[in-house]
C-alpha cells in the first residue's frame, strides 16, 4: 500500500463529502447522501490485507470524524467493523458486485448504528440522524457502488492494493 497516496485520496474524499458538491447528488428534502468514505473502508476492508485494513479504516474513521460533530464514535465505529469485515471475508467470498453492494448496505447500517451508541454515551443529547437516514445513505451508497466501482478499483490499484511489501501477493 502506499501510504502517501492514500491520504491524498482520503482527504480528498473527505473534502468532498464535507463541501457541498455533495447537495447536487443528494435525495429528498432530507437531503440523503452517499457516504464515499464509506463505499472506500469496505473496498480497502475487503481487498487488503488485515494489517493493512486496521490502518486504513480507522483512518477513514478518523476523517469521517472530522466532518461530523464529535470526534470518536465514527473513528472507533469504522475500524472496528471494518476489521470484522476483513475477518468475515476470509470466510465467505465476495466477488460479486452484488455481494458486495449487500456488504456495504450492512456495514454502514453497522457502523452508525455503533456511532450512534457511542454518541450517546459521550454526549447523551447530541443529535444523531434518525434509522431511515442510516437505512437509506447505506442504501444509496450501496446502489452508487454499482457505478463506482470500475474507478475505485482503478484507484486501488493506484494505491497497491493486494501488492505485498515485497512483491505480488501469493495466492491464497
Amino acid at each position: 500500500m502506499k501510504w502517501f497516496r492514500f491520504t491524498l485520496l482520503i482527504l480528498a474524499v473527505t473534502v468532498i463529502s464535507a463541501s457541498s458538491l455533495m447537495d447536487v447528488i443528494a435525495l429528498t428534502d432530507k437531503h440523503i447522501k452517499p457516504n464515499f468514505l464509506l463505499i472506500l473502508a469496505v473496498f480497502f476492508a475487503m481487498n487488503c490485507d488485515s494489517y493493512d485494513v486496521i490502518i486504513c479504516c480507522f483512518s477513514i474513521g478518523f476523517a469521517a470524524d472530522i466532518t461530523s460533530t464529535l470526534i470518536g464514535p465514527y473513528f472507533i465505529s469504522f475500524g472496528v467493523i471494518g476489521t470484522i469485515l476483513s475477518h468475515i471475508r476470509k470466510i465467505i467470498l465476495m466477488k460479486k458486485t452484488s455481494q458486495q453492494a449487500f456488504a456495504i448496505f450492512v456495514t454502514g447500517i453497522l457502523i452508525q448504528l455503533f456511532a450512534i451508541i457511542l454518541m450517546k454515551i459521550k454526549v447523551s443529547n447530541a443529535a444523531v440522524p434518525d434509522f431511515f437516514e442510516t437505512v437509506a445513505t447505506s442504501a444509496y451508497s450501496a446502489i452508487l457502488w454499482f457505478l463506482v466501482k470500475l474507478p475505485v478499483k482503478a484507484t486501488g490499484k493506484w494505491l497497491g492494493v493486494g501488492v505485498h511489501r515485497f512483491g505480488l501477493k501469493p495466492n491464497e
